[in-house]
């Protein structure tokens, strides 16, 4: 498992919706392009594997970075880690507020449908494509699996779709950004790493300039406003 997060690629649809949906969140709070470590992705194989739903882990990582804010820490939030002894406290008290208390592996949240409404929604109303995304998304139907595996494949159809729409000067600005956030953190890495660490920063820019959502079940958007 490299710090690109190789270790993504293994497991069903849903593991690597889990770790997609995690990085997002992770990235997206801390404000800047940057890459996961190769102890961030073990972080998130154990998360997954003690079946700790993705909306406990996003909660306390949110509940964590605001607390840090308030505190007007000089220290940045740079790991995953940093979470793991929050993460699991939070779930040892979900797990002994039920009955019973069962691990399931699958994560609670908003029916298939619901899920796939919201992303729906979630779309920017000026993005290309949009009406023909919309459509797509809400015809999706079967297994939880089936429809995760189909939203993955739509995720990387749309990004690439995005991709072409920017014009040269647009594209190059967006490479030369990408470019700089990987100096730092990969200044002596193979060049396989580099490669692939260059791709995922670049579709993370794509996202954010076009305003797209991560397509998954396991998205923010989709799985609704975090329970307490």
């Amino acid at each position: 498992m490299s710090s690109t997060g190789e270790g993504e690629s293994s497991g069903t649809a849903e593991d690597q919706a889990y770790f997609r949906a995690l990085e997002e969140r992770f990235l997206t709070l801390r404000g800047r392009a940057t890459l996961l470590s190769a102890e961030d992705w073990a972080t998130a194989v154990e998360w997954r594997r003690a079946g700790i739903p993705v909306e406990l882990v996003m909660a306390e990582m949110e509940r964590l970075f605001v607390r840090q804010r308030e505190r007007r820490s000089r220290r940045g939030i740079s790991s995953l880690r940093y979470f793991s002894a929050a993460v699991h406290a939070a779930w040892s008290e979900r797990l002994e507020a039920e009955a019973g208390g069962a691990r399931p592996l699958a994560d609670p949240g908003p029916p298939l449908e619901e899920r796939l409404a919201a992303l729906a929604r979630a779309l920017p109303a000026g993005l290309p494509g949009r009406p023909a995304l919309e459509r797509r998304l809400l015809a999706l139907a079967g297994s939880f699996e089936e429809v995760e595996k189909a939203l993955g494949g739509i995720d990387g159809e749309t990004v690439a779709e995005l991709a072409r729409t920017l014009g040269a000067e647009e594209d190059a600005a967006l490479r030369a950004r990408v470019d700089r956030a990987l100096a730092a953190a990969l200044a002596a890495a193979p060049a396989r790493e580099l490669a692939e660490a260059r791709e995922r920063l670049y579709v993370r820019a794509l996202r954010e300039r076009f305003e797209l959502p991560l397509l998954s079940l396991f998205s923010p958007v989709a799985m609704g406003p975090p329970s307490d």
